[in-house]
């Protein structure tokens, strides 16, 4: 599995699971809260029924007092008590019920205003006990009743809340009720309006998920060909940068073959040549003069095998396979030294003893490099050359008391700076850095790699060059960060 992919669904999973979990929790707490929301809703429309049917009962049972203390005879009383009470109605179907002392009933459901009621009837095997249930209620001082019976206006069963009251001296009990099923309904909208809620919200939670996951994989898809574009691009110019520098190679092998090897390899031609003829034509020459023509053509033999040799050493130095890089830039030191122009010194401070082969030529091809630019660009006269190791890294520094550059303007130029950005790669490529500081006082080149595993161990004998002081140079500039 490609990275970028790893990455986008490392991305977008927890995305999904977060919003799913979310989904979860909200549905879950939406469903409590609306069942919470209906218990309140219920308790408070039932306390509010509750005060309205007392308000009713008490109502109808002062307004039944008055006539039951009225002048008259009782029995011509109650009957317009009944009659008045037959008439007391309230909503759609509200009304009063009465019964004796004994639970006879004392209203004819048939002479009421409205079809369809039917009161409970103690002698009634079907309203029995919601009938005794209404009158020990009223027995005990009155109160809320609860029981089943049918609504007129839908000719249902139905949970009926009611309310009852003693009239004293009398000893009527008398009360009314309404219907909960209209309570039911709007409770069980509540709870389809909380359901049809959760639905949606989790349609939108899904959508988000399902945006914010294309969103990531176009970002990621976005990402990629940018990356892809800059990586070909990378790719481009490091190749046309690898050209570059085999061809700068070839033609510095050519010159030096060309002004030392081969000049050297035919004036030896043209000594042994000379020497060929002499000894052929005894007569012309004396003896002395072949034998001081073949010395003179041996000795540019071994001249020209030396430049060779210093040939090959450029294009990779046998020691640093060898004994390791200290020996390897000791060896630099030396033959730049023998080049002239400016006064070279080595420093080796506790180099690792196992260096991996990788870092000891990265390291030894800056040195080459940044030695070759003092020569070529700096116009120095001194130069510190200093490899020291630490726990778990590998140093090298390149300082010289030149002229120095600026730095940005050579690294912004594209078609300069190729041997800088040579080293500074080599050291990107092994996970180490390279930091050049450079001002009118000098340049100071500072490479660092990191060392793997077991790579750490102290060289026990270091070698040190005549003269490397380079802790009392003047040239000592602070180290800064890698550059760009």
């Amino acid at each position: 599995m490609q990275l970028r992919l790893k990455l986008v669904l490392l991305s977008a999973v927890p995305i999904v699971v977060a919003l799913a979990l979310m989904g979860a929790t909200m549905q879950q707490q939406t469903l409590t809260l609306a069942r919470e929301e209906r218990a309140l809703v219920q308790a408070a429309f039932v306390h509010s029924k509750e005060a309205e049917l007392q308000h009713y009962v008490e109502l109808a049972r002062n307004t039944l007092m008055r006539i039951a203390e009225a002048p008259g005879p009782v029995g011509a009383r109650k009957e317009e008590a009944l009659a008045t009470l037959m008439r007391m109605q309230y909503g759609s179907n509200g009304y009063f019920f009465a019964y004796d002392q004994h639970g006879k009933l004392l209203m004819d459901p048939k002479s009421l205003p409205m079809q369809g009621v039917d009161f409970c009837d103690p002698d009634d095997p079907v309203g029995a006990d919601s009938a005794q249930r209404i009158l020990a209620t009223a027995r005990r001082g009155g109160g809320v009743v609860r029981y089943s019976w049918n609504k007129p206006s839908s000719q249902a069963v139905v949970p009926k809340l009611g309310y009852v009251l003693m009239i004293p001296g009398w000893d009527w009990v008398i009360g009314t009720g309404i219907y909960l099923d209209d309570v039911q309904g709007a409770l069980q909208a509540i709870e389809a309006g909380a359901r049809a809620n959760i639905e949606a919200t989790r349609k939108r939670l899904y959508g988000i998920a399902a945006l914010c996951v294309v969103l990531i994989g176009l970002g990621g898809l976005a990402l990629n060909l940018k990356d892809h574009r800059v990586s070909s691009d990378k790719l481009r110019r490091l190749a046309r940068r690898v050209v570059h520098s085999q061809e700068e190679e070839r033609v510095r092998v050519a010159r030096e073959l060309h002004d030392g090897v081969v000049q050297v390899l035919a004036s030896s031609k043209f000594l042994l040549e000379t020497a060929q003829l002499q000894l052929a034509d005894p007569a012309a020459a004396s003896a002395a003069a072949p034998r001081q023509a073949l010395d003179q053509g041996i000795a540019r033999l071994g001249g020209a095998l030396l430049e060779i040799r210093r040939v090959s050493h450029g294009l990779r130095p046998a020691l640093l396979d060898d004994l390791g890089l200290a020996p390897a830039l000791a060896l630099l030191v030396e033959q730049m030294n023998e080049q002239g122009g400016c006064d070279i010194h080595l420093l080796c401070e506790h180099p690792p003893a196992a260096l991996p082969l990788e870092h000891g030529t990265a390291l030894f091809r800056i040195a080459q490099e940044a030695l070759h630019n003092v020569r070529t660009h700096a116009d120095a006269t001194q130069v510190d050359v200093v490899l020291r190791g630490a726990r778990a890294r590998v140093e090298l520094l390149v300082i010289d008391n030149g002229g120095g550059f600026d730095t940005q303007r050579v690294f912004a130029d594209g078609k300069r700076g190729i041997g800088l950005r040579n080293m500074r790669e080599r050291a990107a490529g092994l996970g180490g850095t390279l930091a050049i500081v450079s001002g009118r006082e000098g340049t100071r080149i500072h490479a660092s790699l990191p060392l793997p595993a077991g790579d750490t161990e102290p060289l026990a004998g270091t070698a040190r060059a005549p003269r490397a002081q380079h802790a009392a140079h003047p040239l000592n500039l602070r180290p800064t960060e890698p550059t760009p």
